[in-house]
């Protein structure tokens, strides 16, 4: 049997999301009117050409279908944003061109940004019919067994002291990539933190790498499907990597990670200058060119268990 996913509820970690992806429901308030099923076409004919148009609220749906409770069908039609016109300038209008008889504007809250993600449609729908697009591929997916592995990796860098260490760790080969911790005070050089040299530990084994293909060039020549391959398996620095860190980095330790394209960031412990989940959430800038995930509190409850006994036996 397949080892199958586990629910993101059920996670021993938290998945570091962007304030749009986590904010509650806000509204706004546009006018909206009871409508004859026989109608719909004509009064929408006539709010196409005669009302502003709905504003960045293409995912409200224009109508509303309600069961009464005599099992009848009632149809709310939105018209326009409250902001938009006046309750006297929008009956002035429908004056003009005979709907006074067929359209009784009333006020309606609707959600006003659209749902980026299942949680939000589900709580914000119950305001108004909403669209949503699901795209399964954005949501991260974990089984038990990987649930183990990155559980693994983070016990393995965590160590009675406190100081930040960092691994990464190529997930679809499964090994390990380079691991360095943070050495700004054994070497007085203040940029010398665990991301940067673990980073730092890749770049350098991949000068390596390129230097022994230069020096290969007299050898005989490789097979067509041998370069293939190898260019295939070349990637930019940490594309597609993973890396494990015991704290939340920096901003310069955030932005070193954008830069060298790791994947996705596992890290234990909060701090007080972090910057993927505390300070900031750079990973959820718009303007980067390049983002990746996060996921927090890896063993935390563990390490703070150990803490708390330290402190009991000292």
């Amino acid at each position: 049997m397949a080892n199958s996913s586990v629910p993101r509820a059920e996670w021993p970690f938290i998945e570091v999301l962007s304030d749009d992806q986590t904010r509650d429901l806000e509204t706004i308030n546009v006018y909206a009117t009871v409508v004859e099923p026989q109608q719909t076409k004509t009064v929408l004919g006539f709010v196409n050409k005669q009302l502003p148009a709905l504003q960045k609220l293409e995912h409200c749906k224009r109508v509303r279908r309600t069961t009464l409770a005599d099992s009848k069908i009632e149809l709310t039609l939105l018209l326009c944003e409250e902001q938009a016109l006046t309750m006297e300038d929008l009956e002035k209008r429908l004056d003009e061109h005979g709907f006074s008889n067929v359209i009784h504007p009333k006020v309606v809250p609707v959600p006003k940004h659209a749902p980026l993600n299942r949680t939000q449609f589900e709580a914000w729908k119950q305001v108004w019919p909403l669209t949503y697009r699901e795209d399964t591929r954005q949501d991260p997916k974990f089984t038990s067994d990987d649930i183990k592995v990155i559980q693994q990796h983070m016990r393995e860098i965590l160590q009675s002291d406190d100081v930040m260490r960092a691994r990464i760790v190529d997930p679809v080969k499964k090994r390990i990539i380079a691991e360095a911790q943070d050495t700004r005070q054994a070497s007085s050089h203040p940029l010398h933190h665990a991301v940067m040299n673990c980073v730092g530990a890749v770049a350098d084994a991949e000068k390596i790498a390129a230097t022994d293909s230069s020096s290969s060039m007299g050898r005989p020549k490789r097979k067509a499907s041998q370069v293939a391959e190898e260019e295939s398996n070349s990637v930019y620095l940490c594309t597609g990597y993973d890396i494990y860190l015991t704290h939340e980095p920096c901003a310069m330790c955030a932005m070193v990670l954008v830069h060298s394209r790791i994947g996705r960031v596992f890290y234990c412990r909060p701090t007080k200058t972090g910057c993927l989940g505390t300070l900031y959430k750079i990973h959820c800038y718009p303007s980067l060119n390049h983002h990746y995930r996060v996921f927090k509190h890896v063993l935390f409850d563990e390490t703070m268990e150990t803490q708390q006994q330290d402190l009991l036996d000292a």
